[in-house]
């Protein structure tokens, strides 16, 4: 049986999180949780994670700033970002994407599609997997 895959989510709002892990874990996912970027970073920088999925407005470092981070960190660089968040303006899409995000998803969100955008990035031949992306133009 292969490893389960491992996903750090990091929401300060402790229903979401609650809730969003529930839903992850049933599915048989490894899931690691962080209510700030603070409390995030010790636990990027001594594990390694095959998805985050980040809020955008986190007490102290935002979620972007976060995703810039995991970015310049090289063992975590090429790792799929999400980020799930009630912020929907198109700057803050934009913002997103320049932080390096994969996908920017907006809250609420359906348990199926939440589920269904994490398997595009983690099933073995995963369509938007950066590691793919970055071998492929190797």
């Amino acid at each position: 049986m292969p490893p389960k895959k491992k996903i750090l989510i990091v929401e300060d709002d402790v229903i979401s999180l609650g809730a969003y892990r529930q839903i992850l874990q049933q599915r048989d996912y490894a899931v690691t949780t962080a209510a700030s970027a603070e409390d995030a970073l010790p636990l990027i920088e001594s594990e390694s994670f095959d998805l985050f999925v980040l809020d955008v407005t986190l007490t102290g470092i935002s979620g972007f700033d976060l995703c810039r981070r995991i970015r310049a960190h090289p063992p975590s660089q090429d790792t799929p970002v999400i980020f799930l968040t009630a912020k929907d303006r198109l700057m803050d899409q934009a913002e997103g994407e320049d932080a390096g995000s994969d996908l920017y998803l907006v809250k609420p969100i359906l348990a199926t599609k939440l589920l269904r955008m994490v398997a595009l990035f983690l099933t073995p031949d995963a369509p938007l997997s950066r590691r793919r992306r970055s071998t492929a133009s190797s």
